[in-house]
């Protein structure tokens, strides 16, 4: 089926599902999950620790949850995870899967390129294994401040220098997106230079433009060049880019779709990171508000870690903006579109 068919015979709900990717509870296809996919026809879904038992009942999961969505006459799901390798990583050792260094271990080995490609590799073996086609990673925030709680204190960056970043991020990229699993680098426009957890409240970057060109953008230019499939928004301000009050880059206009989408040419899946993060909920957007501006701002995929209630809301919160005309379709059917091509690139549609 081309991707022009698969969209013409969507109906809305199917689209608004598709531009969703949502966490579960439990280690098997239970009949509730199952409802939620029949109902809300999820484009993914995103994997946590508490889903993984072993890699045998991983790849079960997996596979069931893909022959829901087929037997449901929906396109193929992405199955996501956070495998970054150190402390932030689903899949470990006690299931019976390989734990991997850090990134800031990587960036400090001997030929850090090389080290991330041996690492993408081998974490690319697991993750096909285990029926899983999307990692949320690389990190491609550069480490240049030394009181960040959120990336530089869990070891999450390459490095404190935007050239290592970059030769880092492209060479874990390339050689896990070579393998068949897609890539997102995270978190853009750049969460290095924060001394706030999203998780928790609003990061404020303060810098000028020159110097957001200089340092933060350039890992994210070279992604894009080097073809990654997704890049992850940031929870944070920035407010030489959207000058408006309290607006995360997940929810500018002026971040995802004037400089992400237009300036900087990026033309795979626009992913929101989680949106019940306490930066976009301390600011006025519960969780269907900010589904719904994030999608109108240029996202292409949102990201939820909740419950079924959260994300059926959700789902009803996006097709009603949309029968409004508060988000107009063409807005919803590019998204959707962008994540069907995606999945055809990658043997899942």
């Amino acid at each position: 089926m081309t991707i022009d068919a698969a969209l013409a015979r969507m109906t809305l709900e199917q689209k608004a599902g598709q531009v969703m990717m949502f966490g579960f509870d439990g280690v098997a296809l239970d009949a509730e999950l199952r409802a939620l996919i029949e109902q809300v026809h999820p484009g993914g879904v995103v994997l946590f620790a508490r889903n993984v038992e072993s890699p045998r009942q991983l790849a079960q999961l997996d596979l069931d949850l893909q022959r829901a969505a087929k037997s449901n006459g929906d396109p193929g799901l992405i199955i996501s995870i956070d495998q970054e390798g150190g402390r932030v990583a689903r899949l470990r050792q006690p299931q019976g899967f390989a734990e991997f260094p850090s990134a800031r271990d990587v960036g400090a080995s001997h030929d850090p390129m090389e080290t991330a490609r041996e690492i993408a590799s081998a974490m690319a073996a697991e993750m096909k294994a285990a029926a899983i086609n999307m990692d949320l990673a690389p990190v491609l925030d550069v480490n240049n401040n030394p009181t960040n709680p959120i990336i530089g204190d869990r070891s999450r960056s390459f490095g404190a220098d935007p050239a290592l970043v970059t030769a880092c991020g492209v060479a874990f990229i390339e050689t896990l997106q070579a393998e068949g699993i897609m890539a997102v680098g995270k978190h853009f426009p750049g969460h290095g230079d924060t001394t706030v957890d999203s998780h928790i409240a609003l990061p404020i970057v303060p810098h000028d433009r020159a110097r957001l060109e200089q340092i933060e953008f350039a890992p994210f230019k070279a992604a894009i060049a080097a073809g990654v499939a997704g890049i992850m928004s940031a929870h944070v301000a920035f407010p030489a880019i959207d000058p408006t009050p309290n607006r995360a880059a997940t929810l500018s206009s002026k971040v995802m779709t004037d400089l992400l989408r237009d300036e900087l040419k990026f033309t795979g899946i626009r992913m929101t990171d989680s949106l019940e993060m306490g930066a976009l909920q301390t600011t006025g957007y519960p969780v269907p508000r900010a589904a719904t501006t994030a999608l109108n701002a240029g996202a292409d995929m949102l990201l939820f870690n909740c419950g079924h209630a959260l994300n059926r809301q959700a789902h009803a919160a996006i097709v009603d903006a949309v029968t409004r005309g508060e988000i107009p379709l063409t807005r919803l059917d590019e998204a959707v579109r962008r994540v069907l091509i995606a999945k055809e690139r990658f043997g899942i549609l």
